[in-house]
């Protein structure tokens, strides 16, 4: 049995989805199913049982004995929140009771942390655990992130194996409902369609151009992949950076998405808000040769096929995954 958590979220409704294309359907969906937008992420999937968030320890102590692995990717994500205090509390609550859990019953459980714990990106890009234990993002979401990754390390009674996985900027099909945390792909599709145009940031620093910034944008399905291979596979312990080792501008990305439209580009810029500068490094690329080292050989979709995939198979179809 594979439990997962956040299960009518973006990426691991799809995720849900790979498993089924595998023929696996021995999986528990955890999560707060009264969001009625979310529903469609999860139709038509083959599931052993749903289990409400408030539940969620309830079900593990009864069932602990049929757990393979446990798919923790249900946390308050993204960069939009109120109270970050009590949030932030929450989070790093339930990662500790979980990987307690998971440590007394001998499971595997695996982790969703964030490429954002790389702040500006001062001291670079790579998931080692001397660096880990260096940064100093600002963002009260990257750091709660960043927290449970020390945390995780710091402990010496751990799952038999565990995996955190950090990830960001991914794009692809079944993240509909989450608006202005959605991708930058899914903004410019329906910028595109409705003004014929798309509005970027303007960069604000001297030696790069508007829109030249970049980021290791990655296709839910690469990310999928990924989190699959942990599930079955047993690479050594420890967090694991989840991209695809290289950047592409938002220039690039955008233009991706005029040319599978057949629209000619049109891109506008605006000055970014100063909040938002101190968590905006000029460029990102993940450093992933922690994963090709774990046995993980599988190419990345470049953006231009990703794009193309998304917008030609799911947007213009009103699909999901």
């Amino acid at each position: 049995m594979i439990v997962i958590t956040g299960a009518s979220g973006f990426i691991a409704s799809a995720l849900i989805a790979y498993l089924n294309e595998k023929n696996i359907r021995d999986i528990v969906l955890v999560d707060n199913f009264s969001i009625p937008e979310r529903h469609k992420n999860i139709a038509w999937k083959y599931y052993l049982q749903i289990v409400e968030r408030e539940d969620f320890f309830t079900f593990l102590e009864h069932n602990y004995t049929d757990i393979q692995c446990i798919v923790h990717l249900g946390t308050k994500s993204g960069y939009i929140h109120n109270d970050w205090k009590k949030n932030s509390e929450e989070i790093l609550d339930t990662h500790k009771k979980l990987w307690k859990f998971c440590a007394l019953k001998n499971i595997k459980l695996i982790y969703a942390s964030s490429g954002a714990v790389y702040g500006d990106g001062a001291l670079g890009f790579k998931d080692d655990n001397l660096t880990t234990f260096d940064l100093n993002p600002s963002h009260p979401y990257a750091r709660v992130k960043l927290e449970i990754d020390q945390w995780s390390l710091h402990e010496k009674d751990s799952p038999p194996f565990w995996y955190g996985l950090r990830m960001s900027n991914v794009y692809g099909p079944n993240e509909y409902h989450k608006g202005a945390n959605a991708s930058i792909v899914l903004k410019a599709y329906f910028e595109i369609l409705e003004k014929q145009s798309m509005t970027l940031f303007t960069s604000f620093l001297p030696d790069i151009a508007d829109g030249d910034m970049s980021r290791d944008f990655i296709y839910v399905k690469d990310v999928i992949k990924i989190i699959a291979f942990f599930i079955d596979k047993h690479p050594d312990s420890g967090i694991y950076n989840l991209g695809t080792g290289w950047n592409v501008s938002y220039n690039d990305v955008v233009n991706a998405v005029f040319e599978i439209l057949e629209i000619k580009p049109q891109i506008l810029y605006h000055a970014i808000s100063s909040d938002l500068k101190n968590n905006f490094p000029a460029h990102v690329a993940l450093d992933i040769q922690k994963l090709r080292d774990a046995g993980y050989e599988e190419s990345m979709f470049s953006i231009q096929d990703g794009v193309k995939d998304y917008v030609k198979k799911y947007l213009k179809r009103g699909e999901f995954y």
